[in-house]
């Protein structure tokens, strides 16, 4: 072969390999995606392994021996997913770079859609700034040794889950992460009820039927995502096999609800299921039978079960006398939303204080005796500001607000994906943010965004 055809030879072969090589980056940037997220999703299952590992016979085997566990499994977790994001990030970079005589274009396209994006940086970022302006509380750089979230933990959250939620905008991932989570719940949830019904587990150390976790609220956030996940792949799926299996782990997860009795989480269940009907009753008439099917048998396991357990009944009582106290006393009424409203008030009376820069991650229970509030927005506002909690409650609202109103264009599993964000979002209005249930809020509220980020066309699920 003559040096002149060998040119050519090359210069024919160039764009092929250029064009393999794009291909194996794109595709590895998807795994290190589904890495990040995936790996965080599989936390509780990994904790029941290795508490069934664990040697819990020791005489100083203990509730703290749980939370260290779990604690130092979240933090690998967070380590690897932040390495892997930021392999991503970089690749993203450089594909931006690749491309910058068409950045003018991507801008145009895709300025506005990243609003949400560019909000949870901004987020980030806010935390430290106010933390470096205030100056850190002890809290503040290594977390409190229960909840163990730091500056650190907040800025990951929106930079790293999120992001790698956007970046998953195929309905194929998005079912697969649903699936992960469905079926790694199913033997954290079928131990809870062996341990609830049958001989105990001794590794189950946690207040309540709380299984892995260390609280039973914390577990009912768990336990709704879980439920909502598996009632809306009911709905949505065309196989008898994939809606039998999805109809027996959302049975499985609220027979696990109801003795685990968090209210908060049970009533955004049923908001979701409400708010679903009534959405196919305007927009999906095609799913309206299964929707209901989805709510009765939501409310079928409850009525079965309340001969056994008189809970839901029972705390849907109490939140009614509650609101009535604390409409007769709302300077008193302490005890009211299991002492919930002391700490709201308690959060309100001492943000004058602080109200820009906030008091730093369980500041006020150090200056005050005031816990953390049990509302997510009252929690961002007294650790970091007002602010800072506005930007949090903007880009979560700027990403509710776009996806509903474009819902009908939207993917199926994209849906799924919405109904699970807004799920935890009511309930995280009388709930605390905490590091080993709030980066699922984080990456399903991603997920939720990311098909309209990129573009919802059908050439997405072709690449």
């Amino acid at each position: 072969m003559t040096e002149r055809a060998k040119h050519l030879l090359e210069f024919i072969q160039k764009p092929r390999h250029i064009k393999i090589s794009e291909k194996a980056l794109y595709t590895i940037s998807r795994l290190l995606l589904l890495f990040a997220v995936g790996s965080f999703i599989l936390t509780p299952c990994i904790q029941l392994l290795l508490l069934v590992k664990s040697d819990w016979k020791e005489d100083w085997y203990n509730l703290d021996s749980n939370i260290i566990i779990y604690q130092t499994l979240v933090k690998r977790t967070n380590t690897l997913a932040f390495y892997a994001a930021i392999l991503c990030y970089v690749y993203y970079i450089v594909h931006i770079i690749k491309k910058r005589r068409t950045l003018g274009n991507l801008v145009g396209n895709y300025g506005r859609r990243m609003m949400p994006v560019f909000l949870m940086w901004l987020l980030a970022a806010a935390v430290w700034i106010v933390t470096m302006i205030r100056g850190a509380n002890r809290y503040d750089i290594r977390g409190h040794s229960y909840m163990d979230e730091s500056i650190y933990s907040y800025m990951l959250y929106p930079v790293c889950y999120f992001f790698c939620g956007c970046m998953l905008w195929q309905s194929k991932y998005k079912r697969l992460l649903l699936y992960l989570l469905v079926f790694s719940a199913v033997p954290v949830n079928i131990m809870a009820l062996v341990h609830e019904w049958g001989p105990s587990m001794p590794f189950f150390l946690g207040t309540g039927v709380s299984a892995v976790f260390h609280n039973s609220n914390h577990y009912g956030y768990y336990l709704m995502l879980v439920i909502v996940a598996s009632l809306m792949l009911f709905i949505y799926e065309e196989k008898l096999v994939w809606r039998v299996i999805d109809a027996l782990s959302a049975i499985l997860a609220t027979i696990v609800l109801i003795p685990n009795n968090t209210l908060g989480a049970y009533l955004a269940v049923l908001v979701v299921l409400i708010s679903f009907i009534i959405y196919c009753a305007i927009n999906d008439h095609d799913h309206i039978k299964r929707a209901a099917a989805a709510l009765g048998m939501f409310l079928a396991v409850t009525f079965c079960l309340s001969f056994k357990y008189n809970t839901i009944l029972s705390s849907v009582l109490v939140m009614f006398g509650d609101i009535g106290l604390i409409a007769s006393d709302p300077l008193g009424a302490d005890s009211a939303g299991s002492s919930r409203w002391r700490l709201w008030k308690g959060t309100v009376r001492h943000m004058p204080e602080s109200p820009w820069l906030g008091f730093g991650i369980e500041g006020l229970l150090d200056l005050h005796g005031v816990g953390t509030p049990h509302n997510e927005l009252l929690q961002y506002a007294a650790f970091f500001g007002i602010p800072v909690m506005l930007i949090y409650l903007s880009a979560v609202l700027l990403v509710i607000i776009t996806v509903l109103k474009r819902s009908k264009a939207l993917d199926k599993m994209t849906l799924i994906c919405f109904c699970m964000a807004v799920g935890y979002f009511v309930s995280s209005m009388v709930g605390v943010a905490i590091y080993y249930t709030t980066p699922f809020f984080y990456i399903f509220l991603g997920l939720t965004y990311a098909e309209w980020l990129h573009g919802n066309d059908k050439s997405c699920e072709q690449k």
